[in-house]
């Protein structure tokens, strides 16, 4: 069982590979940061991935190498107003490039986005107004 999940992550993560990121969402002075039209799912919890392109190394943890850039794959409760995150891939290079340094499929807690945060920016593009 646990070789099919293995499987099936890294067939979505090499079908990943192929996504296009020309839909900007955000621009900070750390990263930019990239939706995939072709995964955005509307539903009662919309969901899409985002490409984080970083300027500089990101550092994650003590064992685990820097990155570049990172997907993650957001859902937002429209009717709530919140965000999380439900899984991420870190990779070595810009664009989500280079090799999958880690895979997390931790969902995060629902929250609120940060008003004029690169994740307010997700949950509007995820959540328009009507």
């Amino acid at each position: 069982m646990i070789k099919q999940i293995v499987c099936l992550a890294l067939f979505g993560v090499s079908c990943l590979a192929q996504a296009e990121w020309d839909v900007p969402i955000a621009a900070t002075t750390e990263a930019n940061y990239y939706a995939d039209p072709d995964t955005k799912r509307s539903s009662a919890v919309p969901s899409v991935w985002i490409l984080a392109d970083y300027h500089r190394p990101q550092h994650r943890g003590d064992h685990d190498p820097d990155y570049m850039s990172a997907k993650v794959l957001n859902e937002a409760d429209c009717v709530a107003g919140n965000l999380r995150m439900v899984s991420s891939i870190y990779y070595s290079l810009a664009m989500g490039k280079g090799d999958a340094l880690n895979f997390s499929t931790l969902t995060s807690e629902w929250g609120r986005p940060a008003p004029r945060s690169p994740s307010a920016s997700v949950y509007e593009y995820l959540c328009p107004k009507k």
